[in-house]
């Protein structure tokens, strides 16, 4: 990895670490087990999302036919869960302000997340890893483009359903 990248990292994972009191407990476990425990609400919230709502939205657009370009799309970073078949969009910290519905979920305060170590952007079967990585401190999702996110895949899951 060159220079700016790892500086880049570096200033990316102490941004991240900061979410807890104690900054370098995200250090040591990311150096320990890849992944970190980080506090949701104060630097940063997550929309946990079903990966089925995610795989409806690619299949049921011609424009968007891949996760990929699903989540490349809104503007942000993606943590993948696989294990749990789940996505989580990294947000600005605030209320979310609408139900989100069965297949997405807020979590801010009183919430943490388990945030893989920067730069482990390789799929695995069991471990979290950065589906779309950070780009820079504070670089989070659009809340909105999110919320459209979860209406279209609502929508098209709910048509299913129906079928």
């Amino acid at each position: 990895m060159n220079t700016a990248a790892s500086t880049e990292h570096t200033s990316i994972s102490d941004w991240l670490a900061a979410s807890l009191n104690t900054p370098g407990n995200a250090h040591r476990q990311w150096a320990e087990t890849t992944v970190a425990g980080l506090a949701l609400g104060r630097r940063f919230a997550a929309v946990r999302l079903a990966d089925q709502l995610v795989y409806a939205v690619a299949v049921s657009s011609p424009a968007m036919t891949t996760a990929s370009t699903v989540l490349g799309a809104l503007g942000g970073p993606i943590i993948h869960a696989p294990h749990s078949r789940r996505f989580y969009a990294l947000v600005p910290a605030s209320p979310p302000g609408h139900v989100l519905g069965p297949h997405a979920e807020y979590l801010g305060l009183g919430c943490f997340l388990g945030v893989p170590r920067v730069g482990d952007d390789q799929p695995d079967e069991l471990t979290s890893y950065w589906f779309v990585p950070m780009t820079r401190p504070g670089a989070l999702c659009d809340p909105n483009r999110v919320l459209a996110l979860v209406e279209k895949g609502t929508a098209v899951l709910n048509r299913l359903a129906e079928s």
